[in-house]
């Protein structure tokens, strides 16, 4: 939540108004700020960059601005200082320093806490002078800029599953939770399916990070006093999994930027696996992931690059026929815009190349594509009106376009130019900053930029995802 400051304000006619005109604090800087920015009679400049990772202990505070005064036209008046930053306000004290967690809950807020980048945020200073009873604007200065970077814990590339289910083996890398590869600051979620049958009553574990691999226990992610966040450094307790009768799998996921953990129970396979002529009939690696009493969805991209017809089948187990699921499967029928290809081989097919929403129902034997026709971004930067449409890339299986200036206040994906399907980010506040878990009625993503790449079939990664720049 941002802190604003709130004044008792007597507006004196004598005093000129200043104008808090600055630029978008998303924008890059295309123009060199100078050393010093006017503020008054005074002056402003930068400090450098603010590294949040670098505090000293018990250190609360940080400088971001050095603050020359303007003439007070008063004596008795004693001045104070606001720092502005996206239209939001923060105590300064005389020396140019706020709140470290002020800066903190901004950054995290508005860029994520990727510990890698560095920051850029347009500010002014307004200077406040009072008398104990009465609070006065005497000036503003020109924008500046901070440079910043968030803090955030140590996030190791792998982290594996010590319990019950290895003999408490800390050597053992059987079970590997992994974000699926790239910047782990970006993409934080680091997920596992452990099989039901390997666990012998409740599941019990710690987690040791790569580093920690081969004896040293000193770094193990271990349960905290409250429920659904873990400790670091091996400080609480064993993390404990019930028991579920039925059960084929118990997902693991850890958020290790909130330091957050889920376990979610699964009586299906967590995916289902596409095979056909997209592939050669060989590489099972697009997906349907299960959303829970056996409805799996997705989207997969369909085409025939070597004559042989649009068909395909799907696997339960990727490389295994004997695990398929054909037309013979869906003994409750087909929808949309797949159909029996009717010549014994038993393949679904559909009418044309191209990116398809599929809902395969094992529940109930049912197959239904959706042909996406267009993929949209629609949202605050555009008054939620119309679409900007992408462009299939088949070479990376991406949707791309480098002309949608999304903003942070919220966008989202939709096909079709309707509502009816649409992706969010699988968060639970809005607008949100994960880009690496990207779901069907999601919340709003709050990541301004203007090249955009979305991948939607789960080719690469067991989520849906976007990359920003």
């Amino acid at each position: 939540m941002n802190k604003k400051i709130i004044f008792t304000l007597a507006l004196v006619a004598s005093l000129s108004a200043c104008t808090d005109d600055y630029k978008d604090w998303a924008e890059p800087q295309s123009i060199p700020q100078p050393s010093t920015i006017t503020f008054g009679d005074g002056s402003v400049a930068g400090v450098g960059t603010v590294n949040l990772n670098n505090l000293a202990e018990g250190q609360t505070t940080v400088q971001v601005v050095s603050i020359t005064a303007p003439t007070a036209t008063d004596a008795s008046y004693q001045p104070s200082y606001l720092l502005n930053i996206g239209g939001n306000h923060y105590n300064l004290d005389n020396e140019g320093r706020m709140n470290a967690s002020d800066l903190q809950a901004y950054l995290a807020a508005n860029f994520g806490r990727n510990p890698n980048y560095t920051r850029t945020i347009d500010a002014t200073v307004e200077m406040w002078v009072g008398n104990g009873t009465t609070m006065v604007k005497r000036a503003t200065s020109g924008v500046f800029q901070i440079n910043a970077i968030a803090q955030a814990p140590v996030i190791e590339e792998a982290y594996y599953v010590t319990g019950n289910i290895n003999g408490w083996d800390n050597t053992d890398t059987t079970y590997e939770l992994t974000n699926n590869g790239g910047d782990v600051y970006a993409n934080p979620v680091f997920t596992c399916n452990i099989p039901a049958e390997v666990v012998s009553g409740d599941l019990e574990f710690k987690l040791t990070p790569k580093s920690g691999v081969g004896g040293d226990w000193s770094k193990c992610l271990t349960a905290s006093d409250t429920e659904g966040r873990f400790d670091t450094d091996n400080a609480g307790g064993n993390f404990v999994v019930k028991n579920v009768p039925g059960a084929k799998f118990y997902t693991l996921s850890f958020d290790m930027l909130d330091q957050t953990y889920t376990v979610t129970t699964l009586s299906f396979d967590p995916f289902v696996y596409f095979i056909g002529a997209t592939d050669g009939w060989s590489k099972p690696e697009q997906k349907l992931a299960s959303q829970g009493e056996g409805l799996y969805t997705g989207y997969l991209y369909i085409a025939d690059p070597n004559g042989w017809g649009i068909a395909f089948k799907f696997q339960k187990i990727p490389g295994d026929w004997d695990s398929q699921l054909n037309v013979d499967s869906m003994t409750g029928g087909l929808s949309g815009e797949v159909f029996d290809n009717g010549n014994g081989d038993r393949n679904f097919v559909v009418g044309s190349e191209g990116v398809y929403y599929v809902e395969l129902d094992l529940a109930n034997n049912t197959l239904k594509a959706t042909l996406v026709n267009t993929m949209g971004i629609i949202g605050d930067f555009n008054g939620w009106g119309g679409d900007v449409v992408m462009t299939w890339n088949p070479a990376d299986y991406c949707y791309e376009v480098t002309n949608a200036p999304v903003t942070a206040n919220g966008w989202k994906f939709r096909i079709n130019s309707d509502w009816g399907i649409n992706l969010g980010s699988n968060d639970t506040v809005e607008p949100s900053t994960i880009l690496n878990d990207l779901v069907g009625n999601g919340k709003n993503i709050g990541v301004a930029g203007s090249t955009i790449k979305l991948y939607p079939t789960r080719r690469d990664s067991d989520n849906i995802y976007c990359t920003v720049e």
